[in-house]
């Protein structure tokens, strides 16, 4: 009876040794994955500003090139239509480069996004008066914001920052703001 319950003790050790041998080989497997890049099949985005086409009549259109699931870069084209005092832009062209944190392993470059900019602006500071007085400005800034993406590529994102101006129009004699906002609800598609 003893020289059973050893042989006993003796197998039943073996398979738990063997068993937690298999088992640390699978989670050491699972950590190396975890830091592996993901792959993103769609590299290209094009996303509609949402936000501006309602608050004022402006088209605000962007692209933006994703290099991982981590950093992206694109250009931003905005096009005011309106003759309303909610914006002194008319025209301008923003290049950005996006960080993107907590991302969602499944389709990459989404979530938390910090954002670093700059514009190119038709600017027109005096558009109570009747004169024209469009001018070039040149701004850079930054901005923070969350993108969500589906399962069929359609994306969705908020976002808010500011931007200084860099050239001086006598913003401090006229009152002229010296630096200005970029804010966004965007819907777009990655292909």
């Amino acid at each position: 009876m003893n020289k059973v319950l050893i042989v006993c003790f003796l197998i039943i050790g073996v398979f738990c040794g063997y068993a937690q041998e298999n088992e640390e080989d699978v989670t050491k497997v699972e950590v190396v994955n975890q830091y592996e890049e993901v792959e993103i099949l769609e590299k290209n985005e094009i996303r509609l500003n949402a936000l501006d086409l309602i608050v004022h009549p402006a088209l605000s259109l962007s692209y933006e090139r994703l290099v991982n699931e981590s950093n992206g870069y694109g250009i931003s084209l905005f096009a005011n239509f309106g003759d309303d005092n909610t914006t002194y832009q008319n025209f301008s062209v923003t290049p950005y480069y996006r960080f993107y944190f907590l991302n969602r392993k499944d389709y990459g470059a989404s979530g938390l996004f910090v954002e670093a900019f700059t514009s190119f602006s038709s600017v027109d500071f005096d558009k109570n008066k009747d004169t024209n007085s469009n001018k070039f400005q040149f701004s850079m800034g930054v901005a923070l914001g969350k993108k969500w993406v589906n399962r069929n590529g359609f994306t969705f994102e908020l976002f808010a920052g500011v931007g200084r101006y860099f050239i001086d129009n006598g913003a401090d004699d006229y009152g002229h703001p010296e630096a200005h906002g970029r804010f966004g609800i965007s819907i777009g598609k990655r292909f």
